[in-house]
Parts: C-alpha cells; sequence; structure tokens
C-alpha cells in the first residue's frame, strides 16, 4: 500500500547507498521488464486464456507489490496467456487511478481507502472494483527516532502518548499516512493537534529528515519501508498498527485489494481470473522458494543492500499475510465492510455508497 505518493526505484536505490548514477535514467512512469506469451508456446495453466491476451499493469518496488515482481521473473503471466508489457511506475496512487480511469492500465493493486474514494467519485463503468485482497492487513506503524521510548510491553496509549508534542513525519499532510495517524490519535484519546504533522515525503527523504533531527518519528507505510527506517535512523518500530492490543479502528483494516476497472471486470472476467490464477501462483512460489524469493527481492528493489530485512518479509508475508488469505484472493464482505466504516470515519464516504455488491464483482465475492 503505497499512500499518496508511490516510492521510486531512485529513492531506494539511494536508501540502499548507491548513488544516482547507477540507477540510471527514471521517468515519471518508469518501466521495467515484460513477460509475453510466446507464439507456439503450449499453455497448460487451467485458468489459461484461449489466446494470447495483453494485459497493462501499474506497480511500484516495495514489498507490498512484490508478487508483481514475482510474476515476471518467473514467467507466470506467459503460463496463463497474459502478454504483459513493462510494468509501469505512477508517480503517485492518485495518478495510478486516473491512469486506470482513463483505460491506461488494466490492473494494478491499490489502497484500499484510495480505491474507495475513487469509486464514490467516478462515472459509473469506470469506477475501480475490488476483484481480490491481496494484503489483508494493515501494514502501517509509527518509527521513532533514537531517544527514550516506552518499551514493546507498554500499552498502546502509552506508546501513542509518549508522541505528545512531538514532530511526525507523513509523507503529506492529508494523505493516507496522515489520516492513520489522526485514526491512532483518536483511538488513543488524543487531538490530532496534540503532535505537529510535518509533510516530509517518501521513506527516503524521511530518513533523511529523522537522521537531521527534524523529525521525532514517521508514520511507515510497508513492513520492510518501516523496519528500513528504524535500521537506517538508529531508531525502532513504536508501534506496528497490526499487534496486539492495537484498536480495531486500526488493527483490523485490509489496505491492499487487487483492483481492475468496473467494465473491464464486466467485459473480461476471464482476463482478470487469469491475472487472479498468475498472482496465486507468485504467492505459492514464495512459499516454496524462500531464500530465494529474499534474494529476488532484496537484488531487484534493494540493490542487495537489505538481504536480512528482505527476508524477515518473506517469513511476515508465509506467516502472518498468507494465512488471513481467501482462495484466490476472494473478498469477504466483512473486508469490504470494515473498510467502509474506516473510510465514512475519515470523511472518504458516506454511509451507504459503498455497497459491497457494486464494489466487488459476482465472481470475486467471499461466499
Amino acid at each position: 500500500m503505497l499512500d499518496s505518493g508511490m516510492t521510486s526505484r531512485r529513492n531506494l536505490f539511494k536508501l540502499a547507498g548507491l548513488g544516482a548514477a547507477a540507477v540510471g535514467a527514471g521517468g515519471l512512469l518508469a518501466a521495467c521488464g515484460d513477460d509475453k506469451a510466446v507464439g507456439g508456446t503450449t499453455v497448460t495453466a487451467p485458468n489459461a486464456l484461449a489466446k494470447s491476451t495483453p494485459f497493462r499493469i501499474a506497480s511500484a518496488p516495495v514489498d507490498n507489490y512484490f508478487i508483481d515482481a514475482v510474476n515476471q521473473a518467473q514467467h507466470h503471466f506467459a503460463k496463463y496467456n497474459l502478454e504483459v508489457p513493462k510494468f509501469l511506475y505512477p508517480s503517485s496512487g492518485v495518478q495510478s487511478m486516473q491512469m486506470l480511469a482513463a483505460g491506461a492500465v488494466d490492473g494494478l493493486m491499490q489502497d484500499c481507502l484510495l480505491t474507495m474514494a475513487s469509486f464514490v467519485n467516478s462515472e459509473k463503468g469506470k469506477r475501480p472494483v475490488i476483484i481480490g485482497m491481496r494484503i489483508p492487513e494493515t501494514t502501517y506503524s509509527i518509527v521513532v527516532n533514537k531517544g527514550t521510548w516506552p518499551d514493546a510491553g507498554a500499552g498502546f496509549e502509552e506508546r501513542m502518548a509518549s508522541l505528545r508534542g512531538k514532530r511526525i513525519g507523513v509523507t503529506a499532510v492529508g494523505a493516507g499516512t496522515d489520516q492513520q495517524l489522526r485514526l491512532a490519535l483518536e483511538a488513543a484519546g488524543m487531538k490530532y493537534e496534540d503532535v505537529t504533522h510535518l509533510g516530509v515525503g517518501q521513506l527516503a527523504p524521511g530518513i533523511a529528515q529523522m537522521n537531521a533531527g527534524r523529525i521525532d518519528a514517521y508514520v511507515g507505510f510497508t513492513f520492510m519501508a518501516s523496519r528500513l527506517m528504524a535500521a537506517q535512523t538508529g531508531g525502532k518500530v513504536l508501534i506496528d498498527f497490526n499487534g496486539a492490543g492495537v484498536p480495531e479502528i486500526i488493527s483490523r483494516q485490509e489496505v491492499d485489494p487487487i483492483v481492475v476497472r468496473e467494465d473491464f471486470a464486466r467485459d473480461h472476467a476471464d482476463v482478470a481470473k487469469a491475472w487472479l490464477a498468475a498472482q496465486w501462483d507468485g504467492k505459492d512460489w514464495i512459499l516454496n522458494n524462500r531464500e530465494a524469493a529474499a534474494k529476488l527481492l532484496n537484488d531487484g528493489n534493494f540493490a542487495g543492500k537489505a538481504l536480512e530485512i528482505s527476508a524477515a518479509y518473506i517469513e511476515h508475508f508465509a506467516n502472518n499475510v498468507v494465512p488471513k488469505l481467501k482462495p484466490m484472493w476472494k473478498v469477504p464482505r466483512e473486508s469490504i465492510e470494515t473498510m467502509a466504516k474506516v473510510a465514512e470515519k475519515l470523511g472518504i464516504a458516506k454511509p451507504g455508497t459503498l455497497p459491497y455488491e457494486e464494489l466487488v464483482p459476482e465472481f470475486a465475492r467471499f461466499a
């Protein structure tokens, strides 16, 4: 889940200690790799399409999106006769939703609240719909700088209270990380104004700001982002929003669904199902090749500089994320209703504007 702006490859390589010269030229919509079904190849996957079919994916080079990279590296798309060109890397979640609405992208994983906001504000037929739930948990956390902070045994309210009067970095004031911080403050009986909210950008500039002593804490948005922030600054994860004792309005969120446009789900359900099957294969490959998966994640996104944290993410994915998945990414009604309540609390949507039957196509529903 990628808040208001997607972490760029340039930022991730800088984080890993490489200069810009090692990255090469990167555009606003950077693209990488492709996977085509080769003519004459026998396709044996049960959900394979009858013929080679183009399918455009927007992604991001961070841990929440790792299955995309696995699918590409293991040629899972070709197995289902999906002709996937180079991934597009939008500069922000908002841009990716604009591309989906314009028909420039066929599918992507997206922040759930941003998907819901786009759904209620889009033209029927062009609305984003949810065809799977790929990360059925929250990946947000609060990372604190070096200093004296409550230990892991302290309660949620005590840990949140330690932030009173502190400078908290978010990607942008009013963005997804800031909204999650607002929820956490309110859940702890605090006010939004009890801390100073500073928009510092994505992970790499956030690390720079923390190392310079300009912020006391930062709202992380993925498992690896938070742990990389702590490792690079000498700080620690103060509160994992997915941890024990965290109020349900925060801890029960499911942040990253699989999204296509409404008319695409209606007219090309077979293509959507083939993509879902390829992603399921990607999940299985990770489970069966954990060491290789950690190396692929580390080498592909972090220039070989974060193997230990990459391995920790793979174990977290296998032991914490996968057990929560429904078969073939099916979406339970409860998941949508939970996130709809969060959207309503944040003023993103009005009650009754996010009906499960409209937001989730029939083939994607978990009975």
